[in-house]
């Protein structure tokens, strides 16, 4: 579901659409699909490496094709040199310590790069605004706004040969049509030959409504009314900065008690937050407490004041949410507030889904606390809204549907294909699972 990479041949030209890592298991597995990856691009063969915005699944590994001695020109959105910074050298410490711990279960790991290979792929980078030529001229990359997190982008190249242009066209990652704080609205992309479009929320399940982002708030509210300490486990990335903002906005509104405590639990998002545009009186709000250290967290932890705790990672699948969760589950008084996706066999998924006991830091942990789901804060686009898009919105001859489950795919893929020939056009769509081959 995660780790975008594409591969795209056009003359002599390879270019690279995105190098995300995969990050939804355990420690060994995720280590295994990275690997996997790397040893699958010939490194040294690539041109250009174009990247739609910042998510460790989609920019996750570019540092790692470095470390074997890429020598690729990077393209990036506008704005992303510094988050690439932050989010690989924190992608190095987690990754040494995961190797340890491999090292010491008796598989053998080294990390994937370093910190000179993450400078050799900042050296590469060129910042794009809106389009580039590549290619001796034969190649023109265009962005366009894709409404999903901050400085995020879509992906369209024209490929000239001769008289003949193709066109190819790369979603990334798209929002939905309600606007979101910090996004720049998602904009269709013109026509285009093939389609490479994202399919993450490919079943009708996640039909978010106008009204939630109100009722979510409503049910925040009654959270700290009704709860003793709460942590929002969250990414670092874009959804930590959007929940400060909404809570910062909810306590002015006097919505929230004047003297409710947030803690913010996460270095790394602390460093995003340091750099995110227009978020300094945020950031100087005199409610907002920033954990300096580990040692400091532990003595949190230990504490049962009023509080709500905003910590990383989404998933818990790493990070301070998790001992974060260790100290709350136990009690009834405390609540878990989810604000985003959770991926099977992670202990957000187990949390959320009912799970009795939940398994922390090697020890079985009762799952008591009250867990309350909103559901209005996704970056992707629903399943009403993608279907929305493929089916009026864009323009193409082809459509490969990438991320998301295989059949949730499938189905979202006939039907489709079905809206499509009601409307008498003949654009083919396909399915694509891992290594499928799409020619023009």
């Amino acid at each position: 579901m995660t780790q975008s990479c594409y591969l795209v041949r056009f003359k002599k030209y390879a270019i690279l659409l995105d190098c995300g890592g995969y990050q939804e298991s355990d420690v060994a597995t995720n280590y295994k699909k990275n690997l996997e990856l790397l040893k699958k691009i010939r490194v040294k063969e690539l041109d250009y490496i174009i990247l739609s915005h910042t998510h460790y699944d989609h920019s996750g590994m570019i540092a790692a094709l470095y470390a074997k001695g890429c020598q690729a020109h990077l393209i990036v959105p506008s704005g992303s040199t510094q988050f690439l910074r932050l989010m690989w050298e924190d992608s190095m410490r987690i990754m040494e310590s995961d190797c340890a711990k491999l090292n010491n279960s008796g598989i053998k790991a080294a990390p994937f790069y370093l910190q000179k290979d993450i400078e050799k792929a900042l050296d590469r980078i060129i910042e794009v605004e809106y389009s580039y030529s590549m290619g001796e001229g034969d190649i023109a990359l265009y962005y366009f706004n894709a409404g999903h997190i901050l400085n995020s982008k879509q992906i369209l190249l024209t490929l000239t040969d001769g008289y003949v242009k193709h066109r190819l066209a790369f979603t990334g990652d798209i929002g939905g049509p309600k606007p979101q704080p910090f996004i720049e609205d998602h904009e269709p992309m013109p026509y285009t030959n093939i389609l490479l479009a994202e399919n993450t929320y490919n079943t009708p399940v996640r039909m978010n409504k106008p009204y939630d982002r109100d009722k979510d708030l409503d049910k925040i509210e009654a959270a700290v009314n009704d709860s003793n300490r709460i942590l929002i486990p969250c990414f670092s990335l874009q959804r930590t900065q959007v929940i400060l903002s909404v809570l910062y906005d909810m306590w002015k509104q006097y919505r929230l008690p004047g003297d409710v405590k947030i803690i913010l639990d996460s270095p790394l998002a602390q460093k995003f937050c340091s750099i995110w545009p227009e978020f300094d009186e945020i950031l100087g709000w005199e409610n907002l407490h920033q954990v300096q250290s580990w040692q400091e967290s532990q003595a949190l932890q230990a504490q049962h004041f009023p509080c709500i705790v905003i910590a990383a990672s989404g998933m818990m699948n790493a990070g301070r949410s998790v001992s974060w969760a260790k100290a709350l589950l136990p009690n009834p008084k405390n609540t878990i507030l989810f604000c985003g996706f959770s991926s099977p066999n992670t202990v957000a998924y187990n949390i959320r889904y009912g799970d009795r006991y939940i398994e922390l830091d090697g020890e079985s942990v009762p799952n008591n606390a009250n867990i309350v789901e909103l559901v209005s804060f996704s970056s992707h686009a629903n399943y009403e809204e993608l279907m929305g898009y493929y089916a009026y919105d864009y323009a193409y001859d082809k459509i490969i549907l990438v991320h998301g489950n295989m059949d949730g795919k499938v189905g979202f893929g006939h039907t489709l294909q079905d809206k499509l020939v009601e409307q008498g056009k003949s654009s083919r769509v396909i399915c694509a699972n891992q290594d499928t081959k799409v020619y023009f």
